[in-house]
């Protein structure tokens, strides 16, 4: 169980890093990695990072399934995705709309 924490733990966290610094992570892949156009990368990582919060969700599920959160952790980790995940993926698909023109 502890290592499938981990996985949510850094799942999560590399989701929030995606969405929020996307646009900064789209100019350092097209300057140092393939010279595409950087617009290519913010969407791809802004699928990444909202795919990456499904994926967190899915693994939240499966411990309030299996029970292995106390039911006082269990409220404080759906809030704590609740309010993140939509906020920082509104952002990511702000700034990838905006991109787009």
């Amino acid at each position: 169980m502890r290592k499938i924490s981990i996985w949510m733990i850094g799942c999560f966290l590399m989701a929030t890093i995606i969405c929020i610094f996307g646009q900064g992570l789209a100019y350092f892949l097209s300057e140092n990695i393939a010279p595409i156009a950087p617009v290519y990368y913010l969407t791809g990582l802004t699928i990444l990072g909202v795919l990456l919060y499904v994926v967190t969700g899915v693994l939240l599920y499966f411990f309030f399934k299996k029970q292995t959160i106390t039911s006082e952790n269990q409220g404080i980790c759906l809030m704590i995705l609740g309010i993140v995940a939509p906020s920082s993926s509104a952002w990511a698909f702000f700034v990838t709309v905006m991109w787009w023109g």
